[in-house]
């Protein structure tokens, strides 16, 4: 008797705790236990956006989030794949499929997609200090970036060789610089290449010489050149046909937080 009453406390304090536990998660704005998950994969600078409201949206949609900021094409081929429920995308679908299917034909179909646009960002940019200098116009990027300069003395800078540092081929931010400075050129070949945009600050702060283009939000302590128009940068939220259901709760939510 005495073990079955036992038994029976046993059962109803580990109930109290569960329930404790999960109300608690509610307080603090955390997703109910048990609750489904929707996966964003894609653009680093867009995911950071999102997770900075990742527990209001929880608690807005009674879901749980699994951010993942490993690039925009990679976001996209995620979604395609089914690894992911919505793609964060920056720059243009076409564009950033067009740049992975020219490294690997074939790889990514975008046929289906549709987006659900956000709020632009802005792109800068960011140089070592030991670059010299301070403003570049158009033409002057379009050269450095291409090779057609390859020391900074050829644009008012330092004598010093330029190192162009880039990521992969489907990052948001590369493509819009390629479509919308170099008008469809190639980047200079021997450009250092970085697996993703959150690698490229710490190679501009050591590399003498060393110049790159990424979003505001990734340039952060970084060094940056003025530009003689602004460039901003389509930021989306991809999915496969319409959202709809839990993917419509999230793709609202952050439609409204995000700015």
């Amino acid at each position: 008797m005495k073990h079955h009453v036992s038994h029976r406390l046993t059962q109803v304090s580990s109930g109290l705790i569960v329930a404790f536990i999960a109300g608690l998660g509610c307080l603090l704005g955390a997703a109910p236990l048990g609750a489904q998950t929707v996966r964003l994969h894609g653009a680093i600078s867009l995911s950071k956006s999102v997770a900075e409201q990742k527990s209001v949206i929880e608690t807005q949609t009674g879901l749980q989030l699994e951010i993942v900021g490993n690039g925009a094409g990679r976001g996209l081929a995620d979604l395609i794949a089914g690894r992911a429920d919505i793609a964060l995308v920056s720059g243009s679908i076409k564009g950033v499929a067009d740049a992975l299917n020219k490294e690997k034909p074939g790889s990514l179909d975008t046929t289906g997609l549709q987006s659900t646009p956000l709020p632009s960002v802005r792109m800068l940019f960011v140089i070592n200090p030991s670059a010299g200098v301070k403003s570049l116009t158009e033409a002057q990027a379009r050269e450095v970036l291409t090779g057609g300069v390859t020391n900074w003395k050829d644009v008012g800078g330092a004598d010093l060789p330029i190192k162009v540092v880039l990521p992969f081929a489907g990052d948001g931010v590369r493509v819009t610089v390629q479509e919308q400075i170099l008008n469809g050129a190639d980047f200079v070949k021997d450009a250092v290449l970085r697996n993703s945009a959150k690698d490229i600050p710490p190679v501009i702060k050591q590399l003498p010489g060393s110049v790159s283009c990424l979003s505001e939000k990734n340039a952060t302590g970084l060094t940056t050149v003025e530009y003689e128009k602004p460039i901003h940068i389509s930021t989306l939220l991809v999915t496969k046909g319409e959202p709809a259901g839990d993917i419509k709760k999230v793709v609202d939510a952050v439609k409204g937080l995000v700015k």
